[in-house]
């Protein structure tokens, strides 16, 4: 009886087993149910109801738990399955978040097969090979990372060093310091691959180095914690914080970098390993050590050649020496042979920088210099950010890296990092100890290191990071495991089934942090669709440009410019350069001028309007000596007045070559007589009945109408951002002329001309939605998430069907249920609609809901019919800033500026420490300008920086942050007794166009704050 017992036990815990599998299995495929339905929407309509996505979610549990057995050796266990729980996440969320959907079911399928390979053992398909465990491991590494990468990896040429190295790399040519010589080489390589466009294979190669970096620190912490699980975990952490994860995905140094550093650490963890066997004997007996000794300096000295700060590796390296082999030092390394060795290994990468000489003399046609080349090195012309007392005299460096570090990896895992931290000098104190002066040395680096960038240099820290994540999640588990012990000793229980059981638990809440940063961050790092302004350099390049010219660009510019010439031959006679500072740009431009040649400007440079002539070519300004006098054969002549000029012509280009999305309008002016000395008027355009416009001075903002000559015709470029629309349309082109911070409803406006606009198509904004209302299917909108009251809110939708009868309303509550269906009727025909509705409702938030007379909706996966759907939320507010901010364009808020001191000193600094609040989503990256005015409104002090020493760019705020934001201002030597002003603002620096200040009623008034009271006595 007693075994009929036991065996009908048994039998109940294998059913209860298999029925939670089940429903594991279950939940899963509702996931995919749901990733189906929105991923391919709206063919698969059915799959938003209950009983088709039941059907459907049932029969994947089905299929999986017949095939479980053919496929794994494992015993199906509900724990193994556990991770199928992080569906839960948005399974039942109503809101829409393709990135969080895909991403958390490919990590909970991707963290499945792990727990399944950590259970079983085996890495066995249908009789296949089973894979070493470090070898199966990297592969699940790379499964892990690799998608990731290539989904959010961009496939054109990209900004900045980005850019560069695109260009330079293939070309073997020299890029700037300090050379960066291995990165170079390696890349000319990967160049030679004839896959993609040239800058995709330098992408690629860059995802290369970050996935070995990843895959040898997980062998680096395998090899010191013992525990396979934990440290492949921590490989995948590392690889999906911001930081690493943006620097994987483009053309850049850093991934390299961390590969050297992630192998030095683990020669590091060689030499002690193989040091502990190491006692008193003769030289001859220590070759393994000098080779390996040999190796680590090797891989120094290769690091130095790609990045200098490599330099921090020296500090451990010399401390794991010591404390292995101090008690035969002087034996094992002090005698010739030894030391030629070392100093061979040490020496030998850096000659990788005879690179520099023999290939400037190919690029510039003259020798480098042995000055030159030793400052290039070593970059000196970075040398002034570097401020070894910043970390004394600075408090904010510890704010800032302390940011980036929560930044990257969030509170719970620095909770996890410390508990290893602690965990290492326990029980492994002599590494403990070197990562420990590892994680020193680049962190130091970083507080004294004052540059925008600041977190890239940050990366061999957050490497340490990573290895005590790992280490603190072992501790964890052991400290389970010790429980658990205990326990399985008192019941008689499976004490190793028990483990991995309760593992499989904590697996899941430990990456939970981790997930759920990736998330967040996908859409920041996601570059996919970021095409490096490779459209707008295509565009550019179309022009008419007159042969042999120039182009002066700015750093952003530069990069489509110049990468769509040398890497693909488009105008190879024109001279496209950047260059390191204003006055530079103007000697250059001088010169040229004055040697004849034509140059264009795809950057901002003041003080040329009393100079020379200047005109629109597209989006570039042409600089010449000699005015246009006539209106050229492309333009249609015009005839209208306004104050101070005339119109006399225009072209229009409906989709704009240098930006599809937008209309191109070329106006043709000329000066009427009637211009005051007083005139300050910008150029206002806009489609008609917009309720706004853009205004700017003539010729891209270069031209003033007061410097126009008597008889020139002045060129004026605009781009006007085509209204979105499913069907052709007709728009008016208007035009006004008026002095700055004139309102839109006021302004004289004349018709220039009608255009013709052919449908935009198919669109995705920025919010996803899943929506069947009626006749209506929707699947993305657009609308502000802050407005004032009594303004108009603009919200415009696209989808499928039929939105005619369409309403949009504000209101507090949710819909009512509805008893009706949804029509079944499916219009698989685009659109795209634009609506307003007044908000007149007081000070608060609301919901926007739409909805259709007569008909019920059904707002995504498994909702129920209701009467409309929510599209989000709407906060009204009037005044949103405490009494006394400053609001720039309702995007900042200035809420306190600190003035320590009133009175200056020539000479001196004057700190000033200013609080934002960021009123809304930001997708641009603007500068701040604080500047000090003397009477005369002379500039004597000013700082234009990115918030935070350029470490917080605007883009990265979030609606509601505030940041205190300090600064220094060196004032001029030479400051005579008298009354100072402080202004501030926000300018974007691809324009140079202001934020303005608005007043109560959001009319714009200034476009900086004035404060007065600062003195020199």
């Amino acid at each position: 009886m007693g075994e009929m017992a036991s065996l009908s036990s048994l039998r109940s815990a294998r059913f209860g087993a298999r029925s939670l599998c089940f429903g594991l299995f279950y939940l899963g495929g509702l996931a995919a149910t749901r990733i189906l339905y929105e991923l391919f929407f709206p063919r698969f309509l059915g799959l938003a109801r209950p009983f088709p996505a039941i059907i459907v979610a049932l029969s994947i549990a089905i299929i999986s738990l017949i095939l479980w057995p053919r496929f794994t050796h494992s015993p199906l266990h509900p724990l193994t399955l556990s991770p199928l729980l992080l569906n839960l996440l948005y399974l039942f969320d109503p809101t829409v978040n393709l990135v969080r959907s895909r991403l958390i079911f490919g990590a909970s399928l991707w963290l499945t097969a792990v727990l399944l390979i950590r259970m079983s053992g085996k890495w066995q398909v249908a009789g296949s090979q089973r894979l070493p465990g470090k070898r199966r491991d990297i592969f699940l590494l790379l499964a892990a990372l690799l998608p990731v990468y290539l989904l959010t990896m961009p496939h054109t040429v990209g900004r900045a060093d980005t850019f560069e190295f695109q260009v330079v790399a293939p070309q073997l040519g020299i890029a700037h310091p300090t050379g960066y010589p291995l990165y170079l080489l390696l890349g000319k390589l990967f160049t030679l691959v004839p896959i993609g466009s040239v800058a995709w294979r330098l992408n690629v190669a860059t995802a290369v180095y970050a996935l070995a970096a990843t895959a040898i620190l997980y062998l680096f912490g395998r090899r010191l914690l013992g525990k396979p699980l934990p440290t492949l975990l921590g490989a995948v952490a590392l690889g999906l914080t911001p930081t690493f994860w943006s620097q994987a995905i483009e053309a850049e140094v850093y991934s390299l970098h961390a590969l050297i550093i992630a192998a030095a650490l683990y020669m590091m963890l060689k030499i002690d390993d193989l040091g502990l066997k190491i006692d008193h004997s003769p030289v001859s007996n220590h070759q393994s050590p000098i080779i390996n000794l040999s190796l680590l300096l090797f891989l120094t000295g290769l690091g130095l050649a790609n990045h200098l700060t490599t330099v921090f590796l020296l500090p451990p390296a010399v401390l794991i020496i010591l404390l292995t082999y101090r008690h035969n030092l002087k034996s094992l390394l002090f005698n010739h042979q030894s030391l030629f060795k070392l100093a061979a290994a040490f020496l030998s990468p850096l000659f990788l920088y005879a690179y520099l000489p023999l290939r400037w003399q190919a690029v510039n046609g003259a020798a480098m210099g042995f000055g030159r080349f030793v400052d290039w090195v070593i970059g000196g012309r970075f040398q002034g950010a570097l401020q070894w007392r910043a970390w004394l005299d600075d408090p904010a460096r510890y704010e800032i890296v302390g940011r980036l570090f929560l930044d990257n990896w969030g509170w719970i895992n620095l909770v996890i990092a410390f508990i290893g931290f602690v965990y290492l000098f326990a029980t492994r104190r002599k590494m403990g100890l070197v990562l420990f002066v590892t994680w020193l040395g680049f962190t130091f680096y970083n507080l004294n290191y004052y540059v925008p960038d600041l977190a890239v240099f940050l990366i061999p820290a957050q490497m340490v990071v990573a290895v005590w994540w790992m280490a603190g999640v072992t501790a964890v588990l052991k400290i389970n495991d010790w429980g658990l012990k205990i326990n399985d000793w008192k019941t008689n229980a499976n004490h190793q089934s028990s483990i991995i059981n309760h593992q499989s638990l904590i697996i899941n809440l430990l990456l939970l942090p981790t997930l759920l940063l990736a998330v967040a961050n996908w859409p920041q790092i996601n570059r996919a669709q970021d095409d490096g302004l490779t459209e707008w350099g295509s565009g550019v390049l179309s022009l008419p440009l007159v042969k042999n010219a120039a182009i002066l660009a700015d750093s952003e510019k530069i990069a489509p410019l110049y990468y769509l010439q040398q890497a693909e031959g488009v105008r190879p006679d024109l001279d496209i350069m950047v260059l390191p500072d204003e006055a530079a740009y103007r000697a250059e431009l001088d010169g040229r001028i004055a040697a004849g040649q034509t140059v264009y400007l795809a950057r901002f440079l003041p003080g040329l309007e009393g100079i020379y002539h200047l005109r629109s070519m597209g989006p570039l300004t042409e600089v010449s000596t000699q005015p246009l006098t006539d209106l050229p054969a492309s333009a249609t002549p015009e005839k209208l007045d306004f104050e101070g000029a005339q119109l006399i012509g225009y072209e229009v280009e409906p989709a704009a070559a240098v930006d599809g999305t937008s209309t191109a309008v070329t106006l043709y002016w000329q000066t009427n007589g009637r211009q005051k000395t007083e005139n300050n008027q910008l150029i206002y355009i806009r489609w008609a009945g917009a309720s706004t416009a853009s205004s700017q001075h003539p010729a891209n903002n270069y031209y003033p109408i007061l410097a126009w000559k008597p008889g020139e015709v002045v060129p004026d470029y605009h781009l006007l951002p085509r209204p979105i629309s499913d069907h052709e349309q007709r728009q008016d082109i208007q035009v006004a002329l008026a002095p700055p911070f004139t309102a839109a409803g006021v302004l004289r406006w004349q018709t220039v001309t009608t255009v013709i606009l052919p449908p935009t198509g198919e669109m995705k904004l920025e919010r996803p939605y899943r929506a069947r209302i009626g006749d209506a299917l929707l699947d993305s909108g657009r609308f502000p998430a802050q407005i004032r009251p009594q303004q108009p809110l603009p919200i415009t939708v696209s989808g499928f069907g039929t939105a005619d009868s369409l309403t949009f309303s504000l209101s507090a509550g949710q819909p009512v249920s509805r008893s009706a269906k949804p029509s079944p009727t499916i219009h698989h025909s685009s659109f795209i609609i634009h609506h307003s509705i007044e908000t007149n409702g007081e000070n608060g938030r609301y919901q926007l809901t739409v909805a259709q007379p007569n008909a019920a909706a059904r707002c995504g996966w498994l909702q129920p019919p209701t009467a409309g759907c929510i599209l989000g939320e709407i906060e009204i507010s009037g005044v949103p800033l405490p009494a006394g901010a400053t609001n720039y364009e309702d995007k900042i808020a200035l809420l306190s500026l600190d003035l320590p001191q009133t009175q200056l000193q020539p000479g001196g600094q004057l700190p000033v420490t200013l609080t934002w609040q960021s009123l809304g989503p930001i997708n641009e990256d603007y500068t701040v300008f604080i500047q000090i005015l003397d009477a005369n409104d002379q500039i004597v002090g000013q700082v234009d920086a990115w918030p935070l020493q350029g470490t917080l760019p605007t883009s990265q705020w979030t609606p509601g942050q505030t940041i205190q934001d300090p600064y220094l201002i060196q004032l001029n030597g030479d400051l005579p007794p008298g009354q100072y002003r402080l202004q501030v603002g926000w300018y974007l620096l691809t324009t140079l166009r202001r934020l303005p200040v608005l007043d109560q009623d959001g009319a714009p008034m200034a476009d900086k704050l004035l404060v007065s009271g600062l003195v020199v006595p």
